[in-house]
């Protein structure tokens, strides 16, 4: 029957319970050869001038960063505003049945302005009323051909 290991066995490095007893020296870390400890070696200090330049360097790259990326935010937010202003014009034009044409020409700083803008110009892109008798307008001359197709049917079919 094997022989059951002591916790100090079963867990290297380690102890299971305060009073099991340590593991033998054997364990531990070899000494260094020859038996001897040497002086420890010096620390060697790190160069302080070195390393502030390099965080300094670093810090003014992060600000020039930071200023590039306030530019494009402040052009950014420029080209947001005039498309907000770009589609409200659209859709009060759009409101107004405006044409194209003149749906561009649509103008004002606020909702208010573009509103009553539009509506000016709605007002004149209406279709005027046709006046006069026999669909004619008194400012038009008559179209010659206007009916030429039902009379020429006529002839042909004798009606």
């Amino acid at each position: 029957m094997p022989e059951t290991p002591t916790p100090a066995e079963a867990i290297p490095d380690g102890v299971a319970h305060p009073d099991t007893p340590h593991a033998p020296e054997e364990s531990k870390a070899p000494a260094p050869e020859g038996g001897e400890e040497g002086p420890a070696p010096k620390p060697v200090e790190p160069d302080y001038r070195a390393l502030y330049e390099k965080i300094q360097a670093d810090l003014d790259a992060a600000r020039e960063r930071g200023q590039e990326a306030g530019v494009e935010a402040d052009e950014l937010r420029a080209q947001v505003a005039q498309l907000q202003e770009q589609a409200l014009r659209g859709r009060i034009a759009a409101e107004y049945a405006l044409p194209p044409v003149l749906a561009a020409l649509v103008q004002g700083s606020d909702e208010a302005a573009v509103r009553a803008h539009a509506e000016q110009l709605a007002a004149v892109a209406a279709p005027k009323p046709v006046l006069g008798a026999g669909e004619l307008t008194p400012h038009s001359e008559p179209d010659p051909y206007k009916g030429l197709a039902k009379e020429l049917c006529r002839r042909r079919c004798g009606i």
